[in-house]
């Protein structure tokens, strides 16, 4: 496999079933981060564990993520050594708020962050996420985090208090900076993301006077809103979409 005069192996066989179907799905995460318009550049990250193996991919330093493919992810260990056979570095400084993450959670197969300029305006904004739309009761009923924000992230000595802020959550907004995701799988990881992102979206551009703010005795109801909203899944559709657009991201 070739981008520009750099080649690469393809990997597909050459690794488990489990590392190529997680290969398969975090490539397909960072085409989607563009197809949504979230890339900002390709200068954000995603990250994934590799299922029965203490190790992670991350994408390769100097690809688009529109160049993104399956084989291209770089394999690396928490600490952030290379172990995949493999001509592409990594941004080694990008890592550490998704090292921060996985280190945290077992339950962190995925994790994307996010710099997209809705998700920023509402990390800059002092009051936090209001029940003011439907997106923002499904993310205010499954737990929104925030993390204050105490300079760039790239330094190993921030990751305790991204963790401590993380806590529990599956979501965080991180004040002055960005978004975060995380998820058991890669479907789960990027639903929470689009919930999160819209709600954002749709504070931002409410503005701040005249808000009608959704009844407490309303927004309890989202509780069973989210068991509900489990089988409206766009995920195997947006699969499909890829596949139409441009098919590469699985080889």
């Amino acid at each position: 496999m070739q981008l520009g005069d750099t080649h690469y192996p393809a990997l597909r066989g050459q690794v488990s079933d489990a590392e190529w179907q997680a290969r398969v799905e975090l490539a397909a995460l960072y085409r989607l981060t563009v197809l949504m318009g979230w890339d900002t550049l390709s200068i954000t990250h995603l990250s994934a564990r590799v299922p029965g193996d203490p190790h992670y991919l991350f994408n390769p330093k100097g690809f688009l993520f529109e160049e993104i493919t399956a084989s291209s992810l770089v394999k690396i260990t928490l600490e952030g050594e290379i172990v995949s056979e493999t001509p592409f570095g990594i941004v080694d400084g990008g890592w550490f708020p998704m090292k921060a993450v996985h280190a945290a959670r077992d339950d962190a197969n995925y994790v994307i962050h996010l710099h997209e300029r809705y998700g920023a305006a509402m990390s800059a904004r002092r009051e936090r996420l209001l029940p003011i739309s439907q997106p923002a009761c499904f993310a205010l009923a499954a737990g929104v985090a925030y993390h204050d924000y105490d300079g760039v992230e790239t330094y190993a000595e921030r990751i305790p208090g991204l963790q401590a802020s993380l806590g529990g959550a599956y979501q965080m907004i991180l004040h002055n900076h960005g978004l975060l995701a995380l998820g058991p799988t890669a479907r789960s990881a990027f639903l929470i993301m689009n919930n999160l992102r819209e709600a954002c979206m749709i504070q931002v551009l409410a503005g701040r006077e005249g808000l009608i703010q959704i009844p407490k005795d309303v927004t309890r109801d989202f509780q069973q809103e989210l068991r509900r909203a489990q089988g409206n899944d766009a995920w195997p559709g947006l699969l499909r979409k890829l596949d139409r657009l441009d098919p590469t991201y699985k080889d």
